[in-house]
């Protein structure tokens, strides 16, 4: 099941850059400022051309990611034993509510809020710890990569929503 995620978030990547056309200078320009995860938040503000707001890209690109992983992380706490079924269902509670701070920050970000938004982005990563802080034990390498995509979209739309407007 944990494949599952991994294809989903492969399928989001890849139609992200399917049919996209245009200058990306600006994309460019910014995903630079943001370093190691130029990658990443290329891939993300390229995606959902419909949405011009680089800011409301990342926060969208960072709500996409923790679906998948707590879609995994709930997968895990109905197919798992022990320990890491119980770290599976603290997960799945941290990861709901810190989908419920990249709606608010995609909220307050539609409403012009910086100082909000990037406080609401922080306050998810906060979670997101929550969570991580828990797994002692050896986890499957999709979960690990999740994780880590998860936690670098965050970053990632925290650093665009600072850089946006500045």
């Amino acid at each position: 099941m944990a494949s599952f995620g991994r294809f989903c978030l492969f399928a989001w990547l890849l139609w992200g850059n399917l049919g996209v056309q245009g200058d990306d200078s600006a994309i460019v320009g910014v995903c630079k400022k943001i370093g190691i995860y130029y990658d990443m938040c290329y891939d993300c503000l390229k995606s959902n051309p419909q949405e011009p707001d680089f800011g409301a890209k990342s926060i969208i690109c960072t709500t996409d990611a923790y679906v998948i992983i707590r879609k995994s992380a709930f997968d895990f706490s109905l197919n798992s034993t022990g320990r890491f079924r119980e770290v599976a269902k603290l997960c799945v509670d941290q990861f709901d509510i810190t989908l419920g701070y990249c709606k608010a920050a995609l909220k307050a970000w539609k409403m012009k809020r910086k100082p909000a938004t990037l406080a609401f982005l922080h306050s998810g990563l906060d979670y997101y710890f929550k969570c991580v802080d828990h797994l002692f034990e050896p986890i499957p390498i999709e979960y690990d990569i999740q994780l880590d995509t998860a936690k670098a979209f965050n970053e990632v739309s925290i650093k665009v929503a600072f850089l946006a407007g500045s």
